[in-house]
This record gives C-alpha cells, sequence and structure tokens, in this order.
C-alpha cells in the first residue's frame, strides 16, 4: 500500500483501466449470467451497506429475504409456499455444499462411525460443485448413467442406493446441455427408500417455470409438487436477472433440518440474533434487495417475457446454422445449444450416451473444436465455450444477447470452417 492515497481522479482512472481488461457482454455466448435488470442495480445500490447476516439491524432486507424465499417456493409449486425455509446465498455451489451438508448430518451413523463413509447417488452430468462437496465433507459420489438426451437414468439412480446412501441429485437445466432430469421418477425412488431428494436447478429454475406450452419442455417437473423433492437450488445472478451474487436454497420446510440445523447453528451473541445457521456468517443485504426487486417488478408474467426472448432467440440459432449445414447435437430444451462441427466423428442417433469414452476419430473432432472455439475469439471476439462429455462447440443464449449477434457469430463460425476445412461441414 502507498504511504499516501491517490486522488479521486487516479482511482477512477485505474478503475476503467481495469474495467476495460473484463469482457463485455456484446460478444459473450458462453456464460450462465448476464447483464442485471436496471431494477435489480437500483436496489442493490440502495443496500449496499447492509449485513443480512444481521437480520436485527437490517430488518428491511431480512424481511425482502423471507418474502422472495415465498415467491420462490410459489412458483417451484410448492402447495404452501408459506411454509417453506430457505435463505439466499452466494450461488448454485454454496446452495449445493448446504443442502448436502444437511443430508450429511440428519444421520448420527456418519457422525459417530468414522469408518462409514457417506454416499451421495447423482447423474454424470451434474455440477463440478459436487466434486468439492466430496472433498469438503468426505462423501462418495456414486455417478449414475445418463441417456442419449442426456438425462439421468431413473434404473440406474436406484442401483446405486445402499444403506450408505444420504441423499440423491437431480438437475433441472444441466450445465452442458439444459437437460431436466425425469425429477418425477427421481421422486419416486427417493420417497420408496426414504431419502432427500435435492434438485440443482441453478439455470433451470429461472427457465422451466416460465416457459411456453407450445414448448415442448413445458411442464417439467421438478419443484415441491413432486412429494419426494426435499430442496432446490435456483439461481437468479443467470436467468433471474439479479445481480452477482445471488442463489436461493428453498426446503420444503424447517422440520427437514430438526435433525441437522444445529449441526451448522452457532450461537452469536456480539449479533442482533441469537443464532446462525447459514453456511456464511456476512451475507450482502444488497444482493437480497435486488433479487427481491427484480422478482416483485417482472413477475410472473415478466419472466414468460424474458424466457420467450431467449427461446426465440434459440429458434433463431438454430435457423442460421442450419443455413450453413450444422444443427445442434441435441434438440435444446431450453436457451443451451451444443453444435458439433464435424459429423463425421459422431452421429447423435448411434454414439452412446454423453460421459462415454469416444474413439480417436472423435479426439480428432475435439481437436478441431477447441481450434474453432480459439479462432472465434482471437479473430472475431466471441467468447463460446466447449462442452466436456462430447466435442462440441457450446452457446448460451442469454437476455444480452441479439438476434444480429447471432447472425454474426453464424457468420463467422462458416468463414472458419471454410478456411480452415474448405467447406462447410455437411449433416
Amino acid at each position: 500500500m502507498d504511504e499516501k492515497g491517490l486522488s479521486e481522479e487516479e482511482v477512477l482512472a485505474e478503475l476503467s483501466f481495469f474495467s476495460n481488461l473484463d469482457t463485455s457482454f456484446k460478444k459473450v455466448l458462453s456464460s450462465m449470467c448476464t447483464i442485471p435488470h436496471p431494477i435489480a442495480m437500483t436496489a442493490y445500490y440502495q443496500f449496499i451497506h447492509s449485513n443480512v447476516g444481521d437480520p436485527g439491524l437490517f430488518r428491511g432486507v431480512a424481511r425482502m429475504e423471507e418474502e422472495a424465499i415465498k415467491i420462490t417456493a410459489g412458483f417451484l409449486n410448492h402447495p404452501n409456499p408459506g411454509a417453506a425455509f430457505g435463505h439466499l446465498t452466494s450461488g448454485g455451489t454454496e446452495s449445493n455444499i448446504e443442502a448436502v451438508f444437511h443430508m450429511k448430518n440428519r444421520s448420527a451413523v456418519f457422525q459417530d462411525n468414522s469408518d462409514t463413509k457417506p454416499n451421495l447417488v447423482l447423474p454424470k452430468t451434474a455440477h463440478f460443485s459436487f466434486k468439492k462437496i466430496a472433498n469438503l465433507l468426505s462423501i462418495e459420489l456414486k455417478k449414475a448413467e445418463v441417456d442419449l438426451q442426456s438425462r439421468v437414468v431413473p434404473k440406474s439412480v436406484e442401483s446405486q442406493i445402499d444403506e450408505n446412501t444420504i441423499g440423491l441429485i437431480g438437475i433441472a437445466g444441466n450445465t452442458e446441455f439444459g437437460m431436466c432430469d425425469p425429477i418425477d421418477q427421481l421422486s419416486e425412488i427417493a420417497l420408496k427408500y426414504q431419502l432427500p431428494l435435492h434438485i440443482d436447478a441453478a439455470f433451470g429454475g429461472f427457465v422451466y417455470p416460465f416457459l411456453a406450452p407450445s414448448r415442448p419442455a413445458f411442464g417439467s417437473k421438478f419443484g415441491f409438487d413432486l412429494p419426494g423433492v426435499t430442496s432446490v437450488s435456483i439461481d437468479p445472478h443467470k436467468m433471474g436477472l439479479s445481480v452477482i451474487p445471488a442463489g436461493i436454497l428453498v426446503f420444503r420446510d424447517k422440520s427437514f433440518l430438526d435433525l441437522s440445523l444445529d449441526k451448522i447453528k452457532v450461537k452469536t451473541p456480539y449479533l442482533t440474533s441469537r443464532d446462525q445457521s447459514t453456511l456464511t456468517g456476512t451475507r450482502p443485504g444488497a444482493a437480497v434487495a435486488a433479487t427481491y426487486a427484480v422478482m416483485k417488478y417482472l413477475g410472473r408474467d415478466g419472466y414468460q417475457r424474458n424466457v420467450a426472448y431467449c427461446m426465440d432467440l434459440t429458434d433463431c440459432f438454430q435457423k442460421e446454422l442450419e443455413k450453413i449445414g450444422l444443427k445442434p447435437y441435441l434438440d435444446p430444451q431450453i436457451n443451451i445449444v451444443t453444435v458439433n462441427i464435424d459429423s463425421s466423428a459422431i452421429d447423435i442417433d448411434t454414439t452412446p450416451a454423453p460421459g462415454t469414452n469416444f474413439n480417436k476419430e472423435t479426439e480428432t473432432t475435439r481437436e478441431k473444436t477447441d481450434k474453432i472455439r480459439s479462432l472465434l475469439l482471437e479473430k472475431y471476439g466471441w467468447n463460446v465455450s466447449a462442452t466436456k462429455t462430447i466435442p462440441a462447440l457450446r452457446f448460451v443464449l442469454m437476455p444480452h444477447v441479439t438476434k444480429e449477434d447471432i447472425s454474426d457469430v453464424v457468420s463467422d463460425l462458416k468463414k472458419l470452417l471454410d478456411d480452415e476445412y474448405g467447406k462447410k461441414p455437411q449433416r
């Protein structure tokens, strides 16, 4: 640190320099986050000083958090939203950690017997946060198979369950393909074996409930109308149009935590509350206010319009791809599109499910994919991602994307394919 501080003008100049190093959302088709809604940003600045971890001092944000949980439980089809229990987190990773923490601590067996290692059954397509959870909580991950549509196979889930299983995980909008697992069947399995079922809906939670009835994925169930679902994580800072960081963890009711809440609860005599039972202590009230504000402002109709816009972009993107001889690896359920640029290596009708080992020809396609992805950024400034389980480019059509962006990125993709391989790929 310098002995003497800089002037305001000098600091602002430095901030501008660093801001210019960041990527604007203009050419970003890789991120599941987007530009926050203006009302979310206004609310954020108004409550920038508040700490929802000290609810007695900041009663306003504490009440907004309670209301945000009720609103979320409502569009997740909770039969009694007022009975739902939860709080805002920093995002899906924290929400998933806490949900599994409670799963483990519901059983005294895994507290008293160090020789017994608990396990968690989850899809192969589960988010990488569960690898962190396994290390943090000393839990074995038992990965169930997925089908050709990147959805977990219920029979595979059931076959993995044993006496050390502490819970099940389902995904509503997986990271790579945006697919929703058959949560209704997972719910039945959870009830059969009396296991908690946590749903990771970090991305899909603000998409699936607001899809138009004409969409194939309309009516995909993953919420509290399925009796086996005990908790859901959902990220307002993604399709919820709130600020970063903003996640929500909702439990069906507080009674689910009767056996585990004391394992995380600590006395906090120096705060205005007698105890605290969240994973983190100080929590930004500004994110709570931003999330509450945008949910109240948009309402169900506003989120339906937001999702409709993104799905219209998804349709437009597919049409533009067809013009250059490409199509999605999987028909997208929501606004995530994966594109295989070399169909000679992978045929969707004969390829094993995502996550299966592929042949050398497929690895060659992966190298081609990585090269095209790099060139899209180096030559044209496009930020796109690639899938891990199959060699494909991955595009996320978020609210900041325009149809002009889609036309431009597909045009640039065609130029690269023509330059690199002499002709456009054939499907």
